[in-house]
This record gives structure tokens, sequence and C-alpha cells, in this order.
């Protein structure tokens, strides 16, 4: 490996960007996220909604209207109805489907059917009252607001057949209705009466809101598909598809559902302090993350898992109280913290696995874990991977001879996690692979990994010197490599390992690895494979991208007396613990 030498004076005016630096506590602030309402995404895309149920389990009834473009309940009108359903206004039918029991299009043999058809009765109305007062007169009446106007609606039918056969019977004068591709209804619970339907005519608002009516200072909790909820709903179905469902919720419930979804409510104080300050820097530096589905993040890993306040309990309910508004800084702006299950010893720097330029995220920098280690965690994983599967998920685009007959972990980082592969083809020809791509590409269950068997890889030889401290204008120390970077001339960050030198006044002076090291971990894999029946085998341990955070570590640091702050300036290098 080709020698390293990074300039004395370069390394001074860049010590800031260099070194792994703690830091206290900023001064006590008042919360940002007091107040503030998140719209978390429930059922979205794939996985939208023909109908969903919501129960009432602290309140009595629901309201209905639209949320404003602050986030701002608008109500339009209400029911004492503790068990609805929201469904599409086309032709639905109540049944199981594909293991859930409410409303689906599919159910065609089903006795209950709300129907898309209607009939309106003359006039508009100026309030809900109004037209449900007019509806009520007649069976299965009632109101609708459509475009911004109130009206009397009677009955639902399949056909327009039998919507006009009613209207002879129904003794005064109506016209035969049906709603828009973007309508929803809104109905009692496995039946066909319909109790509010709403329409904007173009889809150009924000959909129908439902929120629970409260009854007293406690916080109202609705049921929907198992999972329990603070806050209320919006409906909306986007270009006319299905239900898209979001959650719109106080920010700081919303952190205390993530920590009960992420972490155990048994768990120490501090691992769920630490998980509750990630989660809300975490939510705040992402901003909109589905603009496109009209809510701001997720209930699943692609943001961060959220089942509102099924899994809540005392100490959860105490971490989001002893932080609220607390986020991880840098620089001034709260930090993007990843966090994850375990990494198996080792955290990894966000640029080995994404790619992601370093320099944009100095505090998600690898580090060695011995707190999680000390847990003795049953993570490990093998995965067979055949060579054909590495060269469509790794090599296409290159010129491979197949098969892959051999495969290195050329190179490791100075925590001991895998940073290039090797893979050679049966003509010879070898092609390096980052280890982040290897993970990804493969799928596999975290970053720290190797091959099945025993023995660690090939690394480059340690200097021959032992490391020495080196002093950045008398006021900084450094001894080793881990959390040091070079910057290239684009302002790129490259971590620092092998055999790195710094060029003093007085010479040239081996940094070394700093107590990191640059193999394997001994006898739980190998650095190096050959293919067996055209096959490799990978074996690791952790599980997660292991960039940030680890929530094991977190939990045996919390065990061992650690404070929620020192665990989050473990992980996140050179980050404060403030408000913004």
């Amino acid at each position: 490996m080709k020698r390293k030498f990074v300039q004395f004076a370069a390394l001074c005016l860049s010590a800031a960007l260099f070194l792994t630096v703690g830091g206290g506590r900023a001064a006590a602030a008042p919360s940002a996220s007091g107040g503030r309402i998140i719209r978390v995404g429930l059922h979205y895309g794939t996985g939208a909604m023909e109908g969903l149920n919501l129960q009432n389990t602290v309140g009595s009834g629901f309201r209905f209207g639209y949320y404003d473009s602050s986030n701002r309940f608008v109500e339009l009108g209400r029911t004492a109805q503790t068990a609805i359903s929201v469904v599409e206004t086309m032709n639905i039918y109540y049944g199981s489907y594909n293991s859930y029991t409410s409303y689906h299009t599919a159910l065609t043999g089903s006795s209950i059917a709300v129907g898309e058809y209607h009939l309106q009765l003359p006039g508009s109305y100026a309030d809900f009252a109004g037209a449900q007062a007019a509806a009520s007169q007649y069976p299965g009446g009632f109101a609708a607001y459509i475009g911004g106007t109130y009206y009397a609606r009677v009955g639902n039918y399949t056909t327009s057949a039998q919507a006009n056969a009613a209207m002879a019977s129904l003794g005064v004068a109506a016209e035969l209705k049906w709603t828009s591709e973007y309508g929803v209804s809104v109905v009692a619970t496995g039946t066909n009466t319909i109790l509010f339907q709403y329409d904007d005519g173009n889809g150009s608002t924000t959909g129908l809101g439902v929120e629970p009516i409260q009854t007293g200072s406690e916080k109202c909790v609705t049921l929907s598909k198992g999972c329990l909820y603070n806050g209320g709903f919006r409906f909306e179905r986007i270009n006319g598809g299905k239900l898209t469902v979001a959650n719109l919720v106080g920010f700081e419930d919303y952190i205390e559902g993530v920590v009960a979804t992420e972490m155990s409510e048994s768990w120490p104080l501090e691992a769920l302090k630490a998980q509750a300050v990630a989660a809300r820097s975490y939510a705040i530096s992402l901003g909109t993350q589905h603009g496109k589905h009209h809510f701001d993040i997720c209930d699943d890993v692609h943001c961060q898992a959220y089942t509102g306040q099924t899994k809540t309990g005392t100490n959860t309910r105490a971490a989001v109280e002893q932080t609220a508004g607390q986020v991880a800084l840098y620089n001034g702006k709260a930090a993007e913290t990843y966090y994850y299950s375990s990494n198996g010893g080792a955290s990894q720097s966000v640029s080995v696995v994404w790619g992601t330029n370093q320099s944009l995220y100095p505090y998600l920098a690898e580090v060695a874990d011995p707190y999680e280690t000390s847990l003795n965690l049953d993570n490990s994983w093998t995965r067979t991977i055949s060579s054909s599967q590495i060269i469509s998920a790794l090599l296409s685009g290159n010129n491979v001879t197949p098969p892959i007959v051999s495969a290195t972990v050329s190179s490791y980082t100075d925590a001991g996690n895998p940073w290039m592969f090797t893979f050679t083809d049966s003509a010879g020809k070898s092609f390096p692979v980052r280890s982040g791509r290897v993970y990804t590409g493969l799928g596999l269950p975290s970053c720290r990994f190797g091959f099945a068997g025993s023995g660690s890889g090939q690394p480059d030889p340690a200097p021959s010197a032992p490391p020495e401290d080196v002093s950045i204008n008398g006021t900084v120390t450094v001894n080793g490599t881990l959390g040091l970077y070079a910057i290239d001339g684009s302002g790129n960050l490259t971590p620092l390992g092998g055999e790195v030198y710094v060029i003093t006044g007085s010479g040239t002076v081996p940094l070394g690895q700093g107590g990191g090291q640059t193999t394997a971990p001994a006898g739980n894999w190998s650095g190096s494979a050959t293919a067996v029946n055209g096959s490799f085998t990978f074996s690791g341990r952790g599980w997660g991208h292991n960039i940030g955070m680890s929530q094991w570590g977190a939990y045996a640091m919390a065990n061992q007396g650690k404070t929620y702050q020192e665990i989050l300036q473990f992980y996140y290098t050179g980050i404060t613990v403030g408000y913004v």
C-alpha cells in the first residue's frame, strides 16, 4: 500500500474536520417541536387502501373535515358512531380479503354493499346540520360535502337502474348522482349506512380529515389495523387512486411512538432517551421525505418504524418527556442520526456503506464498539450467494468471464470492517468493489462481514514504529487515524487508514491506527474464499446498515451507567445535544 502523507499545516487548518471531538449539552431553550404536527404515512403506494376501519378507544365518535395548509383541522360534520370505516366512493363490499376485514371492491358476493349511485335532494345547505336534518327525513339519507357545498343525499345503489327505481318511490324530485374518482364515504363499520360523503371534485384539496371527538382531558386514541394512534387521519385519493392514509399527530407523540416501536419499553431509561433524541433529530433533519404522497415521513424502516401508541408505556413516555425538544446538533443543525439494531463490533462510515460524500456527514464516522461486543449477542449470520447473483448485482457492465472463482477482502477499515472486496473471474481478471456496494447489492444483514470460515484477512503491514502523539497548534493531540479524514481538492473526505504519516517541522511522524484494527475479527469469518458449487457463503455479525447508533450498543452503555448524552456522542462523532 502506498504511504499517505498529510502536510502538517493543512492538518492544522482542517483540524475541526479531522478530529473526533466531544461536546457538552447546549444551553436549554424552548422546544422547537412543541405544538408541531407531523404527517405520518400509514398506507400509501402499493399499500394504499380501498377501505380502512377506525374505532374509538378513548373518545366519543368522530369529526369529519379537512386539514388546512397549516395542518389545522377544519370541521365539516360529526357522528357519535365509535366504529367507522372510510371507503372509496365506488361499488365496494364488506368482508374479509387478504386477511383484513373491511371494505373491498373484489368481494362482489358480499351481502353488504356500499353502492356508488345516490339520489340528491333539491337545493343545497349552509351547514352540516341543515343537510343532515333534510337527509334524515328519508331512509338511508346522509349529508354530503361536494365541491365546497353541503347537499342532502339518499341511499347507495350499485347500479343506476336500482337508483332510478328508488327515485320513483321517493316521493320528491331528486337527481341521480355519483361522486368523482376523488370522493370518499364514511360508513358505519359492518353496514352499508353512509354517515358522510366528501368530494372536492378534482383532487385539489388534501382529502378528508377524520379526528376523534375529545371528551375529557385524556388524549383520544383510535384503533386501526391493530394499532393505537393519537391525533387524526387524512384520507386522500391521489390521482384518483386508492386511499392514501396519513396520521396527523403531535410531534412529541410521534417520537414516543417511534421510541416504543424501535426499542422495548423494558430497556434502560438512558437508552430510551438516546433513542428519543436520535428519532427526533432524524425526523427534523429529513423534513418532508414523502412529498409526492403528501405527507412528511412514513411508518416503516424506510424512515422510522412507528406503530402509534400501541407499545408505549411509562418508560418510553418518560424518555420523551425528559428529552423534550432535544436533538443531536452538528454545526447548529439537527444531524441525520441514522441508527440500526446491532453492528457486530463496529459502526461504519456513511461513505463506506453508501458512497456518500463524508464531508457532508462527518458525524457518521466509524466507531469501534466494545459496548455492544460486551453483550455477546447472538447476531451472527450467513448468506450463500451464487456467482451469477454477484455478477448481476455488482459487476454488470464489466467485462466479466463467468463464473467468479474467488473473492477476497482486499482492505479493512481501522475498526475491522471490510473496506474493499476483490472478485476474480475464470479468466483471472479482478474487480474491486466497495464493501458498501456488496452489502446493499447482495442484501446482506449488516456491514461487518467476510466469508464463512475462521481466520482473518490479509491487512497491509502496520508501521514499524509505534504510533506517536502529534500535537496540532499545541492544543489538540492525535495518535492514530481513527476518525481522521483526508480532504482532496474537491472537498471530498476519505477515511485515513493503513500507513499514514504527518510531515512536521522535525520530520515524518507515523500516525498508526490509533487503536483500530486492520483485519477481520479473528475466528468469526475469513477474508478470502473460493467458489463452492458456483457460490460463496458470506458470514458476519450484526443487523442493519451500521451507520450511527447501535440500539443494542446503547442498551449496553446505559447498563454500564452511561448517560444518553454520552451514548449519542459516542456513536455520532462531534455532535452536541441541544435544541434547534
